[in-house]
């Protein structure tokens, strides 16, 4: 009935009726859920909001100028993350920066498909005294960084407890212009000494970096956050050492998930498609590539979705044991980052909830052999066939 009125409604031609009759028929797909029986997608006008905070997210600045800063830890140090272990490296900020401007920027280059380019300059290297915390030299190496620099990069000489985390990365606060310094935001990255271990040859282990510099530009973890959050091997923003476990002399970590790419601004709205509830299928370009289809949105409810996409054993993927797809729930409630009950604000950006699904972790036993399939969070997803497409058919199942 009515999708019957509609089509009525869009014959009316005349100049007093048209306008009435075009608002009509727009009210009535809205109140549809804006499909018709045969319709696979939505339009953007009915995107839920969870998948839209994605697309208003700040895109990554196009530009990065990342300042490298060593901290000299003295032995003993009062510092808890190193306990009393007594190795101290010698290293020097030049040779680092030059490290760095050599291989990781050119592997986030090749991640944003050339739409970000970190640059890598030399900084100073600051004495700790036995009294002050590693945060304390980050501090102080923001505060000594040049005014057209963006983001603080911090190495310390000394090793980690191994109970505690190889580093950290935080976007600061935000920047709502083109370009802010690092002394306003306070934007940074802090590693320990360990990736830098003379044993690992004249370039050091990146994928820690890689990882830490993913979280400068807003991007959270992703995995299991309930349990593990760098239980994923499929997201640099996870466990980014994953691929070494395959390749042991493997220097860069692995690629990212499409729904940082879209948060990011390197995958553009015009490549995803939002499922409406009717049984299609879709045919999906890997998720990595520069182009076509590369992302499908399976919304949950109006604050939270399911996201699949082709993974192909390629490129900084190709540790993986086959092609196929995987699935992420994407929850940006004020509950998912632990905010105070009365609190309506979301959790966006790296307080965003990103859970793999699937298969257990490493969740790497892709979904890849036709006819197979998942049921998440209300979906069926099916592989209809893989190559250099996946055909993928999807299901709301839950009414």
């Amino acid at each position: 009935m009515g999708d019957r009125l509609e089509r009525i409604l869009r014959k009316v031609s005349t100049k007093l009726f048209a306008p009435i009759a075009t608002c009509l028929a727009v009210c009535l797909a809205a109140c549809s859920g804006g499909t018709s029986a045969t319709s696979a997608t939505i339009p953007p006008s009915l995107y839920p909001t969870g998948l839209q905070l994605v697309l208003d997210h700040r895109h990554a600045p196009t530009n990065d100028t990342v300042q490298v800063f060593v901290c000299a830890v003295p032995f003993p140090t009062n510092d808890p993350l190193y306990g009393t272990l007594p190795l101290r490296l010698t290293l020097d900020p030049a040779a680092i920066a030059t490290t760095l401007e050599h291989n990781l920027r050119p592997y986030y280059e090749a991640l944003s498909h050339g739409l970000y380019h970190p640059r890598f300059i030399t900084g100073a290297t600051l004495t700790m005294t036995s009294d002050e915390t590693h945060t304390e030299c980050v501090e102080h190496a923001i505060d000594a960084s040049e005014p057209a620099v963006s983001v603080v990069f911090v190495v310390a000489t000394a090793e980690h407890l191994d109970t505690e985390p190889g580093g950290w990365g935080r976007p600061g606060t935000a920047c709502a212009q083109d370009f802010c310094p690092a002394t306003a935001t306070r934007r940074a990255v802090y590693v320990g000494a360990s990736d830098f271990y003379p044993d690992n040859g004249s370039v050091p282990l990146l994928d820690l970096m890689e990882h830490e510099l993913g979280h400068t530009l807003d991007l959270p973890h992703s995995g299991d956050p309930a349990v593990d959050e760098h239980a994923s091997a499929l997201d640099v923003m996870s466990n980014s050492a994953a691929p070494r476990d395959v390749q042991p002399d493997r220097r860069n970590a692995q690629d990212t998930i499409a729904v940082n790419r879209l948060a990011l601004g390197w995958l553009p709205a015009t490549d995803i498609a939002v499922a409406s509830r009717h049984r299609h299928v879709f045919e999906l370009d890997p998720s990595t590539g520069e182009a076509g289809l590369r992302l499908l949105v399976l919304p949950v409810d109006n604050d939270s979705f399911l996201t699949v996409e082709y993974l192909t054993k390629t490129g900084f993927d190709d540790f993986l044991p086959t092609s196929g797809i995987t699935a992420n729930f994407i929850d940006q409630t004020p509950a998912a980052c632990h905010r105070p009950a009365t609190s309506t604000e979301p959790c966006t950006g790296i307080d965003r909830l990103q859970t793999t699904l699937g298969s257990p972790k490493p969740y790497t036993d892709l979904l890849h052999t036709p006819g197979s399939s998942w049921s998440l969070k209300g979906w069926t997803i099916t592989v209809r066939s893989i190559g250099a497409t996946a055909q993928v058919e999807v299901t709301a199942t839950d009414g």
